[in-house]
Protein backbone atom coordinates (compact mmCIF):
# COMPACT_ATOMS: atom_id res chain seq x y z
CA UNK A 1 0.00 0.00 0.00
CA UNK A 2 3.31 2.46 0.93
CA UNK A 3 4.32 1.94 -2.29
CA UNK A 4 1.10 2.33 -4.54
CA UNK A 5 0.80 5.72 -2.43
CA UNK A 6 4.50 6.68 -3.48
CA UNK A 7 3.79 5.85 -6.87
CA UNK A 8 0.30 7.41 -6.97
CA UNK A 9 2.05 10.99 -5.18
CA UNK A 10 4.57 10.78 -7.98
CA UNK A 11 2.75 10.75 -10.68
CA UNK A 12 0.09 13.28 -9.28
CA UNK A 13 3.39 15.47 -8.53
CA UNK A 14 4.19 15.29 -12.16
CA UNK A 15 1.04 15.98 -13.72
CA UNK A 16 1.38 19.24 -11.44
CA UNK A 17 4.77 19.89 -12.53
CA UNK A 18 3.55 19.67 -16.21
CA UNK A 19 1.66 22.28 -16.50
CA UNK A 20 3.87 24.33 -14.02
CA UNK A 21 6.77 23.81 -16.42
CA UNK A 22 4.51 24.71 -19.26
CA UNK A 23 3.21 28.00 -18.03
CA UNK A 24 7.22 29.23 -17.29
CA UNK A 25 8.00 28.19 -20.22
CA UNK A 26 5.27 30.69 -21.94
CA UNK A 27 6.07 32.91 -19.82
CA UNK A 28 10.07 33.03 -20.98
CA UNK A 29 9.24 33.07 -24.61
CA UNK A 30 7.08 36.20 -23.46
CA UNK A 31 9.76 37.87 -22.28
CA UNK A 32 12.16 37.00 -25.11
CA UNK A 33 9.82 38.04 -27.61
CA UNK A 34 9.11 41.53 -25.96
CA UNK A 35 13.01 41.51 -25.31
CA UNK A 36 13.37 41.07 -28.88
CA UNK A 37 11.02 43.52 -29.93
CA UNK A 38 12.35 45.99 -27.76
CA UNK A 39 15.45 46.01 -29.48
CA UNK A 40 14.94 45.99 -32.50
CA UNK A 41 11.82 47.84 -33.02
CA UNK A 42 11.87 50.63 -30.48
CA UNK A 43 13.89 54.03 -30.67
CA UNK A 44 14.76 54.53 -27.25
CA UNK A 45 15.26 58.14 -27.40
CA UNK A 46 11.58 58.80 -28.59
CA UNK A 47 9.61 55.60 -27.27
CA UNK A 48 8.03 55.49 -30.66
CA UNK A 49 8.02 52.11 -32.78
CA UNK A 50 9.36 51.07 -36.65
CA UNK A 51 6.83 48.63 -38.12
CA UNK A 52 9.63 47.06 -40.41
CA UNK A 53 13.39 46.76 -39.59
CA UNK A 54 13.83 48.94 -42.58
CA UNK A 55 11.09 51.54 -41.87
CA UNK A 56 11.91 54.67 -39.78
CA UNK A 57 10.38 55.05 -36.80
CA UNK A 58 6.94 56.35 -36.20
CA UNK A 59 4.61 53.30 -36.82
CA UNK A 60 0.74 53.86 -37.36
CA UNK A 61 -1.86 53.00 -34.87
CA UNK A 62 -2.36 49.21 -35.61
CA UNK A 63 0.68 47.99 -35.11
CA UNK A 64 1.57 50.28 -32.34
CA UNK A 65 -1.55 49.07 -30.43
CA UNK A 66 -0.72 45.65 -30.89
CA UNK A 67 2.53 46.33 -29.08
CA UNK A 68 0.69 48.33 -26.40
CA UNK A 69 -1.55 44.93 -25.89
CA UNK A 70 1.83 42.77 -25.98
CA UNK A 71 3.66 45.04 -23.13
CA UNK A 72 0.27 44.99 -20.76
CA UNK A 73 -0.13 41.52 -21.39
CA UNK A 74 3.14 40.87 -19.82
CA UNK A 75 2.47 43.18 -16.53
CA UNK A 76 5.06 45.95 -17.96
CA UNK A 77 4.26 48.92 -16.26
CA UNK A 78 6.58 51.42 -16.43
CA UNK A 79 6.99 50.66 -20.03
CA UNK A 80 3.10 50.69 -20.46
CA UNK A 81 2.80 53.97 -18.82
CA UNK A 82 5.55 55.31 -21.03
CA UNK A 83 3.80 54.41 -24.58
CA UNK A 84 0.45 54.92 -23.40
CA UNK A 85 2.24 58.45 -22.88
CA UNK A 86 3.21 58.47 -26.53
CA UNK A 87 -0.23 57.08 -28.10
CA UNK A 88 -1.78 60.11 -26.56
CA UNK A 89 0.36 63.07 -28.06
CA UNK A 90 0.98 60.89 -31.17
CA UNK A 91 -2.23 59.47 -32.31
CA UNK A 92 -4.94 61.28 -30.09
CA UNK A 93 -6.63 63.96 -32.23
CA UNK A 94 -9.78 64.83 -30.13
CA UNK A 95 -11.33 62.13 -28.39
CA UNK A 96 -10.35 59.25 -30.93
CA UNK A 97 -7.13 58.34 -32.21
CA UNK A 98 -6.01 58.88 -35.67
CA UNK A 99 -4.32 56.18 -38.06
CA UNK A 100 -0.95 58.63 -38.21
CA UNK A 101 -0.97 62.18 -37.21
CA UNK A 102 -3.08 64.23 -38.85
CA UNK A 103 -4.28 61.13 -40.98
CA UNK A 104 -7.82 59.42 -41.17
CA UNK A 105 -9.40 57.50 -38.50
CA UNK A 106 -10.26 53.65 -38.53
CA UNK A 107 -12.41 52.41 -36.30
CA UNK A 108 -10.85 49.15 -35.46
CA UNK A 109 -7.95 50.64 -34.71
CA UNK A 110 -9.63 52.97 -32.54
CA UNK A 111 -11.26 49.94 -30.55
CA UNK A 112 -7.89 47.97 -30.16
CA UNK A 113 -6.63 50.99 -28.57
CA UNK A 114 -9.68 51.03 -26.41
CA UNK A 115 -9.51 47.63 -25.20
CA UNK A 116 -5.78 48.17 -24.66
CA UNK A 117 -6.91 50.86 -22.55
CA UNK A 118 -9.20 48.42 -20.76
CA UNK A 119 -6.43 46.54 -20.41
CA UNK A 120 -4.39 48.77 -18.37
CA UNK A 121 -7.42 49.77 -16.24
CA UNK A 122 -7.41 46.59 -14.78
CA UNK A 123 -3.87 46.27 -14.22
CA UNK A 124 -3.56 49.71 -12.85
CA UNK A 125 -6.81 51.57 -12.16
CA UNK A 126 -7.31 54.18 -14.19
CA UNK A 127 -10.85 56.34 -14.81
CA UNK A 128 -8.90 58.15 -17.37
CA UNK A 129 -8.25 55.01 -19.24
CA UNK A 130 -11.79 54.04 -19.27
CA UNK A 131 -13.01 57.76 -19.84
CA UNK A 132 -10.82 57.32 -22.85
CA UNK A 133 -11.98 53.87 -23.95
CA UNK A 134 -15.77 55.04 -23.33
CA UNK A 135 -15.83 58.26 -25.76
CA UNK A 136 -14.07 55.91 -28.36
CA UNK A 137 -17.40 53.81 -27.73
CA UNK A 138 -19.81 56.44 -28.27
CA UNK A 139 -17.59 57.46 -31.45
CA UNK A 140 -17.79 54.20 -32.71
CA UNK A 141 -21.94 54.04 -31.92
CA UNK A 142 -22.00 57.18 -34.29
CA UNK A 143 -20.25 55.32 -37.23
CA UNK A 144 -23.06 53.13 -37.40
CA UNK A 145 -24.98 52.64 -40.32
CA UNK A 146 -28.46 54.09 -40.54
CA UNK A 147 -28.62 54.73 -44.32
CA UNK A 148 -32.29 53.53 -45.53
CA UNK A 149 -30.80 52.37 -48.69
CA UNK A 150 -27.99 50.48 -47.48
CA UNK A 151 -27.62 47.52 -48.59
CA UNK A 152 -28.36 45.69 -44.77
CA UNK A 153 -28.41 48.82 -42.85
CA UNK A 154 -26.08 49.06 -40.45
CA UNK A 155 -22.97 47.55 -38.87
CA UNK A 156 -20.34 49.98 -38.16
CA UNK A 157 -18.49 51.82 -40.70
CA UNK A 158 -14.50 50.85 -40.98
CA UNK A 159 -13.01 53.99 -41.33
CA UNK A 160 -13.97 58.13 -41.26
CA UNK A 161 -12.05 58.55 -44.32
CA UNK A 162 -13.96 60.02 -47.22
CA UNK A 163 -15.18 57.69 -50.25
CA UNK A 164 -15.13 54.28 -48.01
CA UNK A 165 -18.31 53.34 -46.72
CA UNK A 166 -17.60 49.42 -45.78
CA UNK A 167 -19.02 48.31 -42.91
CA UNK A 168 -17.07 45.39 -41.44
CA UNK A 169 -17.14 42.51 -39.32
CA UNK A 170 -13.81 43.87 -37.36
CA UNK A 171 -15.50 47.10 -36.82
CA UNK A 172 -18.63 45.81 -35.79
CA UNK A 173 -17.57 43.16 -33.65
CA UNK A 174 -14.96 44.59 -31.68
CA UNK A 175 -17.05 47.41 -31.17
CA UNK A 176 -20.11 45.00 -29.14
CA UNK A 177 -16.54 43.45 -27.21
CA UNK A 178 -15.23 46.60 -26.16
CA UNK A 179 -19.33 48.18 -25.25
CA UNK A 180 -19.63 44.71 -23.39
CA UNK A 181 -16.22 45.40 -21.66
CA UNK A 182 -17.73 48.79 -19.86
CA UNK A 183 -20.64 47.70 -19.37
CA UNK A 184 -19.41 45.26 -17.58
CA UNK A 185 -18.03 48.54 -16.07
CA UNK A 186 -20.48 50.52 -15.79
CA UNK A 187 -23.66 48.75 -15.92
CA UNK A 188 -25.15 51.65 -18.07
CA UNK A 189 -27.93 49.82 -20.45
CA UNK A 190 -26.94 51.55 -23.52
CA UNK A 191 -23.76 49.91 -23.82
CA UNK A 192 -25.59 46.11 -23.64
CA UNK A 193 -28.46 47.78 -25.69
CA UNK A 194 -25.62 48.58 -28.65
CA UNK A 195 -23.22 45.59 -27.83
CA UNK A 196 -26.55 43.31 -28.65
CA UNK A 197 -27.47 45.63 -31.80
CA UNK A 198 -23.92 44.81 -33.16
CA UNK A 199 -24.04 41.65 -32.52
CA UNK A 200 -27.41 40.85 -34.26
CA UNK A 201 -26.09 42.61 -37.64
CA UNK A 202 -23.17 40.42 -37.75
CA UNK A 203 -25.85 37.43 -37.51
CA UNK A 204 -28.30 38.91 -40.56
CA UNK A 205 -25.46 40.30 -42.53
CA UNK A 206 -22.17 38.58 -42.18
CA UNK A 207 -22.99 35.47 -41.31
CA UNK A 208 -21.95 32.56 -43.77
CA UNK A 209 -23.47 29.00 -43.93
CA UNK A 210 -21.40 27.64 -42.04
CA UNK A 211 -21.59 29.71 -39.23
CA UNK A 212 -18.43 31.56 -39.42
CA UNK A 213 -18.34 35.28 -40.32
CA UNK A 214 -17.21 37.03 -43.79
CA UNK A 215 -15.16 40.06 -43.83
CA UNK A 216 -17.08 43.37 -44.98
CA UNK A 217 -19.97 44.63 -47.12
CA UNK A 218 -18.51 47.68 -49.41
CA UNK A 219 -20.10 50.75 -50.25
CA UNK A 220 -21.56 49.45 -53.41
CA UNK A 221 -23.27 46.50 -51.51
CA UNK A 222 -20.69 44.11 -52.15
CA UNK A 223 -19.87 41.31 -50.00
CA UNK A 224 -15.84 40.16 -49.09
CA UNK A 225 -16.60 36.89 -48.64
CA UNK A 226 -12.88 36.28 -47.07
CA UNK A 227 -13.25 34.71 -43.21
CA UNK A 228 -10.17 35.92 -41.33
CA UNK A 229 -9.59 34.27 -37.82
CA UNK A 230 -9.48 37.97 -35.76
CA UNK A 231 -13.27 38.48 -37.18
CA UNK A 232 -13.99 35.18 -35.53
CA UNK A 233 -12.28 35.84 -32.32
CA UNK A 234 -14.25 39.23 -32.01
CA UNK A 235 -17.39 37.84 -32.36
CA UNK A 236 -16.76 35.15 -29.90
CA UNK A 237 -15.11 37.05 -27.35
CA UNK A 238 -18.30 39.22 -27.59
CA UNK A 239 -20.48 36.52 -27.34
CA UNK A 240 -18.34 35.09 -24.15
CA UNK A 241 -18.94 38.71 -22.54
CA UNK A 242 -22.24 37.99 -23.33
CA UNK A 243 -22.91 34.94 -21.44
CA UNK A 244 -20.69 36.18 -18.29
CA UNK A 245 -22.57 39.85 -17.80
CA UNK A 246 -26.15 37.91 -18.25
CA UNK A 247 -25.70 34.43 -17.40
CA UNK A 248 -27.39 33.33 -21.40
CA UNK A 249 -26.05 30.01 -21.70
CA UNK A 250 -27.02 30.31 -25.52
CA UNK A 251 -24.34 33.24 -25.63
CA UNK A 252 -21.88 30.50 -24.41
CA UNK A 253 -22.95 27.88 -26.75
CA UNK A 254 -22.70 30.64 -29.44
CA UNK A 255 -19.06 31.35 -28.58
CA UNK A 256 -18.29 27.48 -28.36
CA UNK A 257 -19.41 27.18 -32.04
CA UNK A 258 -17.82 29.98 -33.38
CA UNK A 259 -14.74 29.04 -31.86
CA UNK A 260 -15.20 24.92 -32.68
CA UNK A 261 -15.85 26.19 -36.17
CA UNK A 262 -13.05 28.45 -36.50
CA UNK A 263 -10.54 25.88 -35.74
CA UNK A 264 -12.02 23.24 -38.12
CA UNK A 265 -12.28 25.44 -40.62
CA UNK A 266 -8.44 26.99 -40.36
CA UNK A 267 -7.18 23.16 -39.20
CA UNK A 268 -3.74 22.48 -41.24
CA UNK A 269 -3.78 25.98 -42.92
CA UNK A 270 -3.11 28.50 -39.34
CA UNK A 271 0.71 29.00 -41.47
CA UNK A 272 -1.06 30.78 -44.12
CA UNK A 273 -3.00 33.15 -41.29
CA UNK A 274 -0.92 36.48 -40.13
CA UNK A 275 -0.19 35.89 -36.96
CA UNK A 276 -1.57 39.35 -35.62
CA UNK A 277 -4.72 37.70 -36.78
CA UNK A 278 -4.12 34.69 -35.46
CA UNK A 279 -3.07 35.98 -31.72
CA UNK A 280 -6.45 37.45 -31.83
CA UNK A 281 -8.43 34.63 -32.48
CA UNK A 282 -6.67 32.44 -29.74
CA UNK A 283 -6.36 35.21 -26.91
CA UNK A 284 -10.11 34.92 -27.40
CA UNK A 285 -10.24 31.35 -27.61
CA UNK A 286 -7.99 31.11 -24.27
CA UNK A 287 -10.37 33.45 -22.20
CA UNK A 288 -13.40 30.90 -23.36
CA UNK A 289 -11.62 28.20 -22.29
CA UNK A 290 -11.64 29.35 -18.75
CA UNK A 291 -15.33 29.88 -19.06
CA UNK A 292 -16.59 27.00 -20.57
CA UNK A 293 -14.00 24.57 -19.23
CA UNK A 294 -12.25 23.26 -23.01
CA UNK A 295 -8.71 22.79 -21.77
CA UNK A 296 -8.86 21.81 -25.51
CA UNK A 297 -8.76 25.03 -26.47
CA UNK A 298 -5.69 25.62 -24.62
CA UNK A 299 -4.20 22.70 -25.94
CA UNK A 300 -4.55 24.35 -29.79
CA UNK A 301 -3.61 27.73 -28.60
CA UNK A 302 -0.44 26.10 -27.19
CA UNK A 303 -0.14 23.93 -30.64
CA UNK A 304 -0.62 27.50 -32.47
CA UNK A 305 2.01 29.65 -30.69
CA UNK A 306 4.73 26.24 -30.87
CA UNK A 307 4.38 26.08 -33.78
CA UNK A 308 4.71 29.16 -34.86
CA UNK A 309 7.36 29.73 -32.85
CA UNK A 310 9.39 27.05 -34.73
CA UNK A 311 8.65 28.15 -38.37
CA UNK A 312 8.46 31.84 -38.13
CA UNK A 313 11.10 32.70 -35.50
CA UNK A 314 14.59 33.55 -36.41
CA UNK A 315 16.91 31.96 -33.30
CA UNK A 316 19.51 34.15 -33.90
CA UNK A 317 17.37 37.56 -33.96
CA UNK A 318 14.34 36.13 -31.88
CA UNK A 319 12.74 38.17 -34.18
CA UNK A 320 8.90 36.92 -35.71
CA UNK A 321 8.12 36.72 -39.70
CA UNK A 322 4.74 37.48 -40.59
CA UNK A 323 5.74 34.60 -43.89
CA UNK A 324 7.40 37.41 -45.72
CA UNK A 325 9.92 39.48 -43.48
CA UNK A 326 10.24 39.90 -39.66
CA UNK A 327 7.49 42.71 -38.29
CA UNK A 328 6.30 44.60 -35.22
CA UNK A 329 2.83 43.23 -35.72
CA UNK A 330 3.78 39.80 -35.51
CA UNK A 331 6.61 39.83 -32.82
CA UNK A 332 3.76 41.63 -30.54
CA UNK A 333 1.16 38.59 -32.06
CA UNK A 334 3.42 36.12 -30.58
CA UNK A 335 4.41 37.48 -27.35
CA UNK A 336 0.72 38.31 -26.96
CA UNK A 337 0.21 34.93 -27.07
CA UNK A 338 2.71 33.30 -24.72
CA UNK A 339 2.13 35.57 -21.92
CA UNK A 340 -1.75 35.22 -22.61
CA UNK A 341 -0.93 31.20 -22.50
CA UNK A 342 1.05 32.00 -19.05
CA UNK A 343 -1.53 33.20 -17.38
CA UNK A 344 -3.62 30.10 -18.33
CA UNK A 345 -1.53 27.58 -16.10
CA UNK A 346 -1.57 26.73 -13.05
Amino acid sequence: MRLRLTVLTLLVCGLVAAPAAAADGNLDRALSGYAAMQQAYRDPETGQYREELDLPYGSSAWPYSQMLAATIALRQVAAARSDLSVLDSRYRTASVYAAVPGGAVYWDDNEWIALDLLDWNALQPSAAAVEKATLVFGAVARAWDSGSTSTCAGGVRWTRASGNLDRGTVSTATGALLGLRLYQLTRRPVLLYWSRRMLGWLDTCMLAPDGLFWDHLAGDGSLDRTVWSYNQGSALGAYRLLYETTGDPGALARAQAIADRTLSAFSGRWGAEPPQFAAIFFRRLLELARDAGRPDYVGAAQAYADATWDAARDPATGLVSDGVKPTLLAQAALVQLYAELASAGP
